[in-house]
């Protein structure tokens, strides 16, 4: 039976994540030689390899030394985007549990994933007779709260796009419709009917964009419509964690950018 590109791309995979351990930071360069010799790989092979790897921009050839090779742009920026992650993972949970005991409320937090923004974080030490839960690894649809935000403040717009083109024409009229309320203000309030509740979020930057958004989650009674101590507090945790993450000399270029500039 016929087993459509399983053994041989499985194998591909397997030497590329062998080609890329080599690459250390005591070892930054490597030569197809010495690849070659260490993974007991023959030379044309290897060399097939980096070539196409340098073709995916995965990996470069040394400027100064055409036969070694570094981690190129992609790679960088997967590195990049990894590291971010892990920072903002290992900073935010004391911020929020600060943040849910303060409030009495449900804190959420969501990184962008490969499609949207995903809840990664949850804080639930709120002492709110009525606690809204949200589930680890939730996918956030188009007109939350938190999606408005991303594409709000982030400053890649080639994955904003992206984003925006998967959507209908009428939901992609919608949500740019909401952009420039939550560019605006930083904050973004959205009501859920269905469970009576309300989400209010706001954004983290790193030194590099968008690094995460912060939400509140809570019941009409609990987060009403005017509680600004609700907001002061929010803006509060997400400042504290962008300060740790150094992103704030952008967070305060992105918000203080005028309305429609970014558009």
């Amino acid at each position: 039976m016929a087993n459509g590109g399983g053994t041989g791309d499985i194998q591909a995979v397997h030497r590329v994540a062998e080609i890329l351990k080599l690459f250390t930071l005591t070892s930054p360069r490597v030569t197809v030689a010495e690849a070659a010799a260490t993974l007991g790989l023959n030379r044309t092979t290897t060399h097939r390899y980096f070539s196409s790897l340098v073709l995916d921009e995965i990996l470069e050839r040394s400027p100064d030394d055409a036969t070694t090779y570094g981690p190129g742009r992609l790679l960088l920026q997967v590195g990049t985007v990894a590291q971010g992650r892990r920072r903002v993972l290992d900073v935010a949970p004391r911020h929020m549990g600060e943040l849910s005991v303060e409030t009495g409320l449900t804190v959420v937090l969501s990184l962008w994933g490969a499609s949207g923004p995903v809840v990664s974080l949850v804080s639930e030490a709120g002492t709110h007779p009525i606690l809204i839960t949200v589930r680890i690894g939730s996918m956030l649809g188009w007109d939350s709260a938190q999606t408005r935000l991303f594409l709000a403040l982030s400053q890649d717009e080639s994955r904003n796009e992206r984003y925006l083109d998967r959507l209908a024409p009428e939901q992609r009229t919608q949500l740019e419709g909401q952009l420039a309320a939550c560019r605006t203000r930083g904050l973004c309030r959205i009501p859920v009917p269905p469970i009576d509740g309300v989400v209010l979020a706001a954004a983290v930057f790193d030194e590099h964009d968008v690094a995460a958004t912060v939400a509140l989650v809570g019941t009409t009674s609990s987060l009403p419509e005017k509680a600004a101590a609700m907001e002061a507090a929010l803006v509060h945790t997400v400042s504290s964690i962008t300060a740790e993450l150094g992103g704030t000399g952008l967070r305060d270029a992105v918000l203080t950018d005028p309305a429609g500039t970014r558009d």
